[in-house]
């Protein structure tokens, strides 16, 4: 009898899939996998985790944020991930290096700016720069719109979006953010209190060919057996009484 290897990566409750068909996956299945994918493309465990939460809002909100998020690591796959973070200054956070910027390195720092004099607060206008994947952007706006009462404008050359906390904006915007590139400015406005509408929690519906890429950004995270470590495994205590 044989059996299949075991994948270290994935939780037990993670099923597999094959060929081209579709691929539900729970949200926290989504945030585990997307996490050790992020990672395993090279991104610190921090950003991983941010890579996580950003592809479990997408799903929660009905978008396939697995297969952005599988987009842009395979685009960034190779890079420095240092080279695509923004520099910060009071009206632009953009790639100093030319590159497009890590749609999680920019939301992550949006929220650590938040608070602080840099950050986007109501009556400023940032530019970004081109920035990959914008739709991985979103759920860090709209995350820092609902906590400090803010409503955002996304704009590129060819449209803009107003990112609030009521959130009725986002399957329109879906379209145009979901490439994989846009030059983007951000406007902020102060906006009244909203408390957004509960969200159901569907199931992430993926394809079988993102959870098999990610899967193997994924499996990078693993470290190969060697002699040492398999000389060294088990225990060194007698069990004899």
């Amino acid at each position: 009898m044989s059996s299949e290897p075991q994948d270290q990566t994935r939780g037990d409750s993670t099923p597999f899939f094959s060929d081209k068909k579709p691929a539900p996956l729970s949200c926290n299945e989504a945030a585990s996998l997307c996490m050790k994918a992020a990672r395993g493309a090279g991104m610190s465990w921090g950003m991983a985790e941010e890579a996580g939460f950003a592809a479990a809002w997408l799903v929660s909100h009905g978008i396939d944020g697995p297969s952005h998020l599988r987009a842009h690591l395979e685009r960034a796959d190779g890079r420095d991930w240092a080279d695509l973070c923004p520099t910060v200054t009071p009206y632009g956070w953009q790639n100093t290096n030319g590159q497009p910027a890590c749609p999680i390195i920019l939301g992550a720092t949006m929220c650590d700016y938040a608070d602080l004099p840099e950050g986007p607060h109501s009556g400023t206008t940032i530019a970004l720069g081109p920035v990959s994947a914008p739709i991985l952007l979103v759920p860090f706006l709209a995350e820092v719109a609902r906590s400090n009462g803010l409503a955002f404008t996304l704009s590129w050359p060819e449209g803009a979006v107003r990112i609030d906390a009521d959130e009725t904006w986002l399957q329109a915007s879906l379209q145009s953010l979901g490439v994989p590139q846009l030059v983007l400015a951000l406007s902020t406005n102060a906006a009244p209190p909203h408390e957004p509408s509960a969200v159901s929690m569907p199931n992430a519906q993926t394809t079988a060919a993102t959870i098999v890429v990610l899967n193997t950004f994924a499996m990078r995270t693993t470290v190969p057996a060697t002699e040492a470590s398999r000389a060294g495994a088990g225990s060194t205590l007698s069990d004899n009484d």
